[in-house]
């Protein structure tokens, strides 16, 4: 069997330290400089990758965005509109967005500055060539740390970014919450149950008045917290939006969900191993959305909307969008035909547009939200949680 690198220096940490956290042990499996997953520079979106992500869909994606954007940026009112792009990869969603605010909102475009946060430190060597033509509207930074603190006036975005933040596992038994970590047996991965690390992992369920069963397990991620107090930080007015797979806590820690909703990904196929294939699969875990708004609510953020993506989408044009492929005198109508479909696989119940949930927060804005929000009159059924 060849020898993961990654998986040596993981087991020699462990050997110091005797043992490590699951969100430890994943912060190493996945941002390792060079060897984790997100930083070794391999193709991990779209068909040779190993999952989808909504802008991998289809370009409408971004051409939505950036009708959102448009209106925040007249409400926002400031001479420069920051957009923040977390995890921006190959400058997918970038592209879409600019290229859809030139096209229909160009006095947007116009005070448009585009900022791609890549922690893999990937940058614009990976970038799409389709970015190229906004040159100077594009700047990558490898941290929240290299935007000065209250200087963003504009809109701070991730999409499927806190589901891949290192997050804790915890078991209940015995009537008490145990922690999960991570230690070696005979040179290989096991995990181990002893008392929580932090006193943090008790007091996340604060208030959540949910009771677990014997034997229940949970992914508690104290990071999504953190990194939305860091965002806040660096925003002086403007939005939060937050596109994510998950749910409120309620249902995310119902008991049908008796061993969580963490798991690995590798070339489409799902599993729930994560101390094989280190470094070369995702590991990741449906966000409690529960706890961003809370989070928000601490650090003065007003929420706006939480729902779901295929409301969201429909609530800001995505029909639109399809109406007018539909309508085009396009003699390559096969191509219309296809996009529209892949399209409706972004709004649909039973695909993306029921798994992906959207939370809107606002910080330093006189937001009416009926003014402000454009409740689309046709509601799909969802069961939004």
């Amino acid at each position: 069997m060849e020898m993961n690198p990654l998986a040596e220096i993981i087991k020699s940490e462990i050997k110091k330290k005797g043992r490590l956290t699951f969100s430890e042990y994943m912060e190493k499996a996945l941002y390792h400089p060079g060897l984790g997953y997100y930083t070794s520079g391999e193709t991990r979106i779209g068909k040779r990758g190993d999952y989808y992500t909504s802008p991998s869909v289809d370009p409408a994606f971004g051409e939505v965005l950036a009708g959102f954007i448009a209106k925040s940026g007249g409400l926002i009112n400031e001479p420069r509109l920051r957009v923040i792009e977390f995890g921006g990869g190959t400058g997918t969603l970038a592209a879409d967005i600019l290229d859809s605010l030139a096209r229909s909102h160009p006095e947007c475009y116009g005070m448009t500055e585009y900022l791609i946060i890549e922690k893999g430190g990937r940058g614009p060597d990976a970038a799409d060539k389709a970015l190229d033509k906004h040159g100077a509207k594009i700047k990558y930074v490898s941290s929240l740390s290299e935007i000065d603190s209250g200087g963003v006036a504009g809109i701070i975005l991730s999409n499927e970014l806190v589901d891949a933040l290192p997050f804790h596992r915890v078991r209940f038994t015995g009537g008490a919450m145990k922690e999960v970590f991570v230690t070696l047996r005979e040179g290989e991965f096991e995990e181990i149950i002893d008392e929580s690390s932090t006193s943090w992992l008790g007091e996340y369920f604060n208030g959540y008045e949910i009771m677990f069963r014997e034997g229940q397990e949970a992914e508690v991620n104290l990071n999504a917290g953190k990194w939305l107090g860091e965002v806040q930080k660096v925003l002086g007015k403007g939005f939060i939006l937050t596109i994510d797979y998950g749910f409120l806590a309620r249902e995310l820690y119902s008991p049908e969900r008796m061993k969580g909703t963490y798991k690995c990904m590798h070339k489409h196929k799902i599993s729930e191993k994560p101390y094989i294939n280190i470094g070369g699969q995702d590991i990741t875990a449906h966000v409690d959305f529960s706890n961003l708004i809370r989070a928000g609510e601490s650090l003065g953020l007003k929420t706006i909307k939480y729902t779901t993506q295929g409301q969201f989408l429909i609530d800001w044009g995505v029909l639109d969008i399809m109406t007018r492929l539909a309508e085009q005198d396009n003699t390559e109508d096969k191509v219309e035909h296809g996009r529209n479909t892949a399209i409706k696989n972004l709004f649909l119940p039973g695909s993306m547009g029921s798994s992906f949930k959207v939370l809107l927060q606002a910080k330093n804005l006189d937001v009416i939200d009926q003014d402000f929000y454009p409740e689309s009159p046709l509601k799909l059924s969802f069961g939004v949680v």
